[in-house]
């Protein structure tokens, strides 16, 4: 039989802690098998609405399937905003038999943030945690983030089930917007976070830079790294937004220095970089600040097929480059198994499939 789940069933469905072991574990897989996810396909509508789909199998879960979400953006000079979203949809077929097994109308959420106002909150903190963990230092015990929004907030909730963080800086253009983020996070979580009134204080004397914001320009100047720092950057431009004429040159998070200075930079994917031409990424390597074989992908150095950090001096850098397939089939996989198990969603009276 086929479930339909509806998206009051999927709020505050899975942990954090299981989010990011599910993400961790269907990039390994895809390491492993390089058929198991596709990079992401995006169409623009002439009004700014964007449907976006996410192909990809997760095995250890007996699922494949995909993932989409739409939304209608607003460009601005130094940033994106997003207007509305509709409800994602997630698409579930047996990985074995190809029987439709499950329908998610809604995005699976978080027990810590059940309430989202992002349609990847979850896969995408989660996704960035992996990366993160990955790459920055074991010992990492301060935090400089950039941006007070939804991704910020979940970052921060993700990254905090991995590191016990003794100082959390914040910053963004908005002062209200900082200090309402700092407020929230100690009061919920206790977490360390203070607000700070200049990019680069939340940019120095930290072991760890997350940059979680809807920017369209570079958040912080690549000099002021210090070393053994990680960076985490999430925004993953698409160079369709300028072919549609929504906006004249790509959009940045980070600067040309921060990618020169990197001494490891791993991606989620680099296909879906350069099907993107992604401005963080595709830029730098057309002026020769980096290149596609320094580039290297989170699969890769999950199942250490590369070295990752080589000493606490690196600078390195994860780019989480736009949400694969493979994490949002497992979360959603995820999310099915647990719901079923508790007798949610309904039967749609049809079954998986035809002979």
């Amino acid at each position: 039989m086929v479930r339909l789940f509806r998206p009051e069933e999927l709020k505050g469905v899975i942990s954090y802690e299981d989010a990011i072991k599910a993400v961790e574990e269907a990039f390994r897989e895809w390491g492993k098998n390089p058929v198991l996810n596709n990079p992401r396909q995006r169409t623009h509508t002439p009004d700014g609405v964007r449907v976006s789909i996410h192909h990809g199998a997760a095995p250890f879960l007996g699922m494949t399937g995909y993932m989409s979400h739409c939304e209608l953006l607003k460009q601005f000079p130094e940033h994106q905003k997003s207007v509305f979203h509709g409800h994602p949809v997630t698409v579930l077929y047996d990985a074995s038999t190809a029987e439709l097994r499950g329908i998610l109308v809604g995005n699976p959420t978080s027990q810590e943030l059940p309430i989202s106002h992002a349609a990847t909150e979850l896969r995408t903190a989660a996704t960035s945690a992996v990366g993160t963990a990955a790459l920055a230092r074991k010992d990492a015990k301060t935090l400089g983030l950039f941006g007070a929004g939804n991704q910020a907030r979940a970052h921060l909730v993700a990254l905090s089930k991995l590191y016990d963080f003794e100082k959390i800086k914040v910053y963004t253009r908005s002062r209200e917007n900082r200090e309402g983020l700092a407020r929230e996070m100690t009061k919920r979580f206790s977490l360390p976070v203070e607000p700070v009134d200049e990019p680069r204080k939340a940019a120095t004397g930290v072991d760890i830079i997350l940059t979680a914001t809807n920017a369209s320009i570079a958040v912080f100047d690549g000099r002021w790294l210090e070393e053994g720092v990680h960076i985490t950057s999430i925004v993953s431009s698409n160079v369709g937004l300028m072919k549609g004429g929504f906006i004249r040159k790509k959009r940045r998070e980070l600067d040309d220095e921060t990618i020169r200075r990197a001494g490891v930079i791993v991606v989620c994917s680099k296909p879906q970089a350069i099907q993107d031409e992604q401005g963080d990424l595709f830029d730098p390597v057309q002026a020769g600040i980096t290149s596609w074989e320094k580039i290297q992908e989170l699969a890769a150095l999950l199942n250490r097929d590369i070295p990752g950090r080589t000493s606490d001096r690196e600078i390195t850098l994860f780019k989480n480059n736009a949400g694969q397939g493979v994490a949002d089939v497992a979360l959603g996989a995820l999310a099915y198994k647990i719901l079923v198990e508790r007798d949610r969603g309904q039967e749609l009276g049809i079954s998986g499939g035809e002979a």
